[in-house]
């Protein structure tokens, strides 16, 4: 194996379980399109996004942080530091991430997504991507984690 392309090794499709190649496809393109729909309906009630200005990039979100945290990061620090430093470091940069949300949440919705995404999902979907040796069944799983925010209402807050 060619160390030196190793983390993009994740970023292959690979048979999971019953998910072939064709079947992981198919489900993230049917997430996609039902965030999409879903992100466009609030949008027309609301005129926002997730309460913010519209922003389009948000549907690509867990295809390009996969590909980023799970796929090159997780993959460099993989051969790096072995697999449980590689899970906590790239778990811990994924929750630090997150601090770009400063701009619309509020710091105790940000402190729980970071804590959130550094200590739970991150650690997960790192989990999930080396044992199966690909970062896609983590994207279908990242797009299942986001859907209820645009499927839920709003929660007020209590200030």
């Amino acid at each position: 194996m060619d160390l030196n392309a190793y983390p993009i090794e994740l970023l292959r499709f690979r048979k999971f379980w019953l998910f072939t190649p064709l079947v992981q496809i198919g489900i993230v393109a049917a997430l996609y399109s039902i965030t999409t729909l879903l992100f466009a309906r609030g949008f027309r009630l609301t005129g926002t996004m997730l309460g913010g200005p519209p922003e389009v990039w948000i549907l690509f979100v867990p295809i390009t942080e996969e590909i980023l945290f799970r796929g090159f990061i997780l993959g460099a620090l993989e051969r790096a530091y072995g697999w449980l430093w590689a899970i906590i470091l790239s778990s811990l940069l994924f929750g630090l991430w997150h601090l770009k949300n400063t701009f619309w949440m509020t710091n105790d919705d940000l402190e729980g997504q970071i804590l959130y995404t550094a200590l739970i999902f991150g650690p997960i979907t790192a989990a999930l991507a080396l044992w199966t040796r690909t970062i896609w069944p983590g994207v279908i799983l990242h797009y299942l984690n986001n859907l209820p925010i645009e499927l839920l209402p709003p929660l007020p807050h209590l200030h």
